[in-house]
Formats: C-alpha cells, sequence, structure tokens
C-alpha cells in the first residue's frame, strides 16, 4: 500500500514537470509570446529570472529541443522522487538553482533555455548516489541511467554550435554536488552482519574460509599444548614439602613441634 503510494506520487510530480514543460511550449508555439527572452542571459542582470524560467521553455521553431528533453526529465524525475523521497524536493531545488546559476556565470553572450540542465544535474545525482551508498538497487538505476543517457557526456564539451554545454557542464556539477552534500541523507546501505555485531560489542566470528585458517589454528592448539606440558613439568620438578602434625586430646602431652619431611631449605 505505501509502495503504490510512493508511486503514484512520484509519478505525479514527474508528470507536473512534463506537463508545465508542454503547457508553456504550447502556449508560446501558438499564441507567439516570445517567452524564451526570460532565459538565461549571462552576466545580465535582467538575465537572473531564468535561472527560475529557463528549465520551461524550449525552442518553439525546433521541436525537436522539447521531444529530446520530455522522457529524460520524466524519467530522470520520477527515479529521484521514488527512491530518495525524503531528500527528492530538496535535491531537485539544489539542482534546479545550480544549474541555472552556473550558466549565468560560466554561459557565454546569448540566450540559455531549455530543461537539459537540469537532466545532467538528476543524472549524476542518481549515478553518484547510487555508489555513494552501495545500495543494489539503487546502484541498479544509476547503471541504467548510465546505460540510458551515458552519450550525454559529450553535452559537456563545446562541441555543437547553438547547445548550451556550459548548462550542461552546470547541471553536473549541480548533481555532483547534491549527492555528496546529501550523502549521509536518504536511503543508506544495509549494514552487513559484521558491522551490526561491531556496533552492538559482539566478537567476531571465526574466519574459517580464509586461506591458511586451519593451518594457522593446528599451531596454535600445538603451542598451546606445549605450553601446558612445560607448566606441567616444572610442577612435577619443584621439591615437596609435606607436614605432619600429632594431635594431642586436652590434658594429654603437648607435641613439640611440627615435624618436617622432605628437602627443605634453611633460613
Amino acid at each position: 500500500m505505501v509502495s503504490k503510494k510512493i508511486t503514484r506520487i512520484s509519478f505525479a510530480i514527474a508528470f507536473t514537470v512534463l506537463l508545465l514543460m508542454w503547457l508553456v511550449f504550447v502556449f508560446d508555439y501558438y499564441l507567439e509570446m516570445g517567452l524564451n527572452r526570460y532565459g538565461v542571459r549571462p552576466g545580465e542582470t535582467e538575465g537572473l529570472i531564468g535561472i527560475i524560467t529557463s528549465p520551461f521553455l524550449h525552442s518553439s521553431q525546433d521541436f525537436g529541443h522539447i521531444l529530446n528533453n520530455s522522457m529524460p526529465a520524466f524519467l530522470l524525475t520520477w527515479l529521484l522522487f521514488y527512491h530518495y523521497r525524503t531528500i527528492a524536493t530538496k535535491s531537485f531545488l539544489m539542482i534546479y538553482v545550480l544549474a541555472g546559476l552556473g550558466t549565468w556565470f560560466l554561459g557565454k553572450e546569448g540566450n540559455h533555455i531549455g530543461m537539459s540542465g537540469v537532466i545532467y544535474g538528476l543524472t549524476s545525482f542518481l549515478v553518484l548516489s547510487g555508489f555513494f551508498r552501495k545500495n543494489m538497487k539503487v546502484a541498479g538505476i544509476s547503471l541504467f541511467v548510465i546505460f540510458i543517457y551515458g552519450s550525454m557526456i559529450w553535452g559537456i564539451f563545446p562541441m555543437k554550435i547553438g547547445v548550451s554545454w556550459e548548462g550542461h557542464l552546470s547541471g553536473l556539477f549541480a548533481g555532483i554536488t547534491a549527492a555528496i552534500l546529501f550523502k549521509k541523507a536518504g536511503p543508506q546501505p544495509a549494514k552487513l552482519r559484521y558491522e551490526i555485531e561491531e556496533d552492538m560489542g559482539i566478537e567476531p566470528e571465526e574466519e574459517y574460509w580464509k586461506e591458511g585458517y586451519f593451518e594457522r589454528k593446528r599451531a596454535e592448539q600445538l603451542a598451546l599444548q606445549k605450553e601446558q606440558q612445560q607448566q606441567i613439568a616444572l610442577q612435577e620438578n619443584q621439591p615437596r614439602i609435606i607436614i605432619k602434625y600429632n594431635y594431642v586430646p586436652k590434658g594429654g602431652i603437648l607435641p613439640l613441634g611440627p615435624q618436617v619431611t622432605g628437602p627443605a631449605e634453611e633460613e
């Protein structure tokens, strides 16, 4: 029941992000509102508003722009809010803002729009967080992301005119920053048995599976037996002192003193 609820909520959030992208695109395309002017314009004070607005703005003259960003944005947002629900909102907002700020500081002169910076941030966050937590499920998601969007790494280099590689690079580092910052939060790797025993103060079991274990145990047993034999031999060679007492009933003759037999040293 809880899992289904989490699925519905994370799906709804991802779908909302996708829906906003397309609503803005449709309005701008049919009403010719010229919303792209609200993108990130590096170095310009007026361009700071693009940090908030630019991810939902896409070229109205190129359907490929929004089509290429739609599926990654939906899938990665869903993965984030499903598997990292306790830190998803904070992580998403941090990636969202840092990607825009980085573009404003690093970007070349022009107008930078599109969700791709956030997509790069979500990808780097999921991949790095999966390896940090050593969780098979999360690591599997990370490998899936690498497999599907692995070629995205080339987008951080200035290889194609008209592509904001600065936005991609900023998003990449934004995701890395969020993953490191929230490393100790969210889902954590399950502790191994020996780690739990260490926390409880339980002595670890014998590591019989390691190479040379039985040889070492045999050598330890032989050394212990030899030590015990030496102690027994030492006790047998020590001189014995036997003290005998004669009991005399009351009124009888008092004994002269204890009789000592066996070797004894003079004082």
